[in-house]
């Protein structure tokens, strides 16, 4: 699809997703671009009177597996759990003693923050009594957190400088710090090799995780083996500047201050994918549960939707505002209940079409006509392999005139003339 800066959606983008955006100037929209009549209608799900400079989205993430929690940071110190149920959406307002929020977590009953000023705060969502959060400091200055999909009692985070670098905390063991990232040798100038870890993936569990920076390299780490990183990526371009992550299988992809999208394979060091489109840095990128569909936020003020595989553009809509988070949740489909009876007789009924499908039936064979070929001599064969190949009736009348004789041969020539 070529390159343009209005509403569309490509016409095989039949998923049944649904959008919710944060920007710039606090809004938190819903789109539903699996609907027919309006797939680029805009609702918004906050009090557009409320807010204020300070409202900016700065986290936006699922609180449950289910993906029926919304958790939703802001650049104040008052964090928003929404819930989505069949009456519709319901919000609560959750208040931390910082700001800004950069990452949200939810364990159990309680909530976790990331501050930006470094601190890790800790927060029961239903207390009898009113508690003040609990804090524990991960270094100066934090950029992301993150929480692992897979084992949601494990959140990383990172920032920059050295002392901010990637982190692992363990939350069932009261956010006890399990690994904590190491940095690449000095140059060949003896000088310390800056760090600036601007976002955290977890690579399918818990153990592997991908981080980016915005002085233009990915790192992969593995926790189980070293702390250093196990494997480096850069793009070719000087000047890259990465904003963004998210991870999935041996994919990364990665997103730029300049408006660049690209994907790396852990296999290889250059980049295999490019998304195009983009006329603004990219802000934030999340990929579905299937991992075919890859969504992204823009500060151009557009939320895109590109096929993982293929780098199509499948759905682009304009938000009126700088888009800064962006979460793609597919909406539930009813399926029909089978009883397992059913499921047997079905599956008993198919095996005994399976063989009738697969019987060929063949025509009847002519004895006649198969001798006639076998007798046929190969061309290019050589004459002892023609002679041996020669018909019965040749080989018994040569018999028969050794047996006569040259004489005999002679005299049935002279009758002959």
């Amino acid at each position: 699809m070529k390159w343009t800066t209005a509403n569309l959606k490509h016409p095989n983008y039949t998923a049944q997703h649904e959008i919710y955006v944060g920007t710039h100037t606090g809004s938190f929209k819903q789109l539903l671009p699996a609907s027919e009549k309006a797939p680029h209608g805009q609702r918004n799900l906050s009090d557009l009177k409320d807010l204020d400079k300070e409202s900016r989205v700065t986290a936006l993430a699922f609180g449950n597996d289910a993906r029926t929690e919304i958790l939703l940071g802001r650049a104040k110190n008052i964090a928003e759990v929404h819930s989505i149920g069949e009456e519709g959406f319901s919000a609560r307002n959750v208040t931390f003693t910082a700001a800004p929020i950069v990452g949200l977590a939810r364990y159990n009953d309680k909530l976790i923050a990331g501050i930006g000023n470094g601190e890790l705060q800790s927060l029961e969502l239903d207390p009898e009594e009113e508690t003040p959060p609990v804090a524990i400091s991960t270094g100066t200055q934090m950029d992301h957190l993150r929480q692992c999909a897979q084992a949601r009692n494990i959140v990383a985070t990172g920032g920059k400088e050295r002392q901010n670098n990637l982190k692992v905390y363990d939350l069932s063991a009261d956010a006890k710090q399990i690994f904590t990232s190491k940095n690449l040798p000095n140059d060949y100038l003896q000088l310390e090799v800056p760090v600036w870890d601007s976002d955290i993936g977890f690579v399918d569990g818990p153990s592997v995780l991908a981080t980016c920076s915005r002085h233009g390299y990915v790192r992969l780490y593995d926790t189980r083996k070293q702390r250093r990183p196990v494997a480096c990526f850069a793009s070719e371009e000087h000047g890259m500047s990465f904003a963004t992550l998210v991870a999935r299988g041996n994919y990364i992809y990665t997103g730029t201050t300049m408006g660049a999208l690209k994907a790396f394979d852990t296999r290889m060091k250059n980049p295999v994918h490019t998304y195009k489109g983009f006329t603004g840095g990219v802000s934030d990128l999340h990929l579905d549960p299937t991992g075919r569909f890859l969504s992204s936020a823009s500060l151009d003020r557009y939320v895109r939707v590109h096929d993982a595989d293929s780098t199509v553009l499948l759905y682009q809509c304009y938000v009126k505002s700088k888009a800064t988070k962006v979460l793609l949740r597919p909406l539930k489909e009813e399926k029909p209940e089978v009883d397992d009876e059913q499921e047997e007789e079905e599956d008993e009924e198919v095996d005994e079409l399976l063989p009738q499908k697969l019987s060929v039936k063949t025509a009847p064979v002519d004895d006649e006509y198969e001798d006639m070929f076998e007798q046929m001599p190969t061309v290019g064969d050589s004459e002892e392999e023609s002679e041996e190949q020669e018909e019965p009736t040749a080989k018994v009348e040569k018999a028969k005139q050794k047996r006569k004789g040259p004489n005999q041969s002679q005299k049935t020539k002279k009758k002959k003339v």
